[in-house]
């Protein structure tokens, strides 16, 4: 593999291991602090906010960076199929929300969280997730992901 493509599978993985955990500290506050009235001030809000970021890091980042790199490594096999960025997006997001339905064996092979995240409730809130990281990186990085052969010419008639 160049170095080029190397670095291009590493910042999926770094994006993804990014995006995972921020998307979801982002859900908890939005749907759970916010509407319970838990935090009253900026300052608790924050503090708050920078907890449920750093525990959703650990089980997030080592699962998102091996996501990442590994729908790249599909996405370089498969980019001269694509050929959209509809279909760029939609791919994407298939294999987002294939991949978040396997987050929770993710954590029962090492051991981590708890059970309620195998429940109807729990998946659903990993496939909110991994979808929008997935559609997010689809967006970001379209244009390096898009190949356009320029070997076959367009007819002019």
């Amino acid at each position: 593999m160049r170095a080029k493509t190397t670095i291009a599978v590493l910042m999926a993985g770094i994006f993804c291991a990014c995006a995972a955990p921020l998307i979801s500290t982002l859900w908890v506050v939005l749907f759970l602090v916010v509407p319970a009235h838990a935090v009253h001030d900026l300052r608790g809000f924050v503090g708050v906010a920078f907890s449920i970021f750093f525990i959703a890091l650990v089980p997030a980042c080592p699962f998102g960076l091996v996501c990442g790199v590994i729908v790249r490594l599909y996405l370089l096999v498969w980019s001269t199929h694509i050929t959209t960025t509809v279909r760029l997006i939609s791919e994407c997001g298939i294999i987002g929300v294939l991949f978040s339905l396997c987050f929770s064996l993710f954590l029962q092979f090492l051991g981590w969280g708890p059970v309620e995240w195998t429940n109807l409730k729990g998946t659903l809130f990993i496939v909110s997730v991994g979808f929008p990281v997935s559609i997010l990186y689809a967006i970001f990085y379209r244009r390096a992901l898009l190949r356009r052969n320029s070997s076959s010419p367009v007819p002019t008639r």
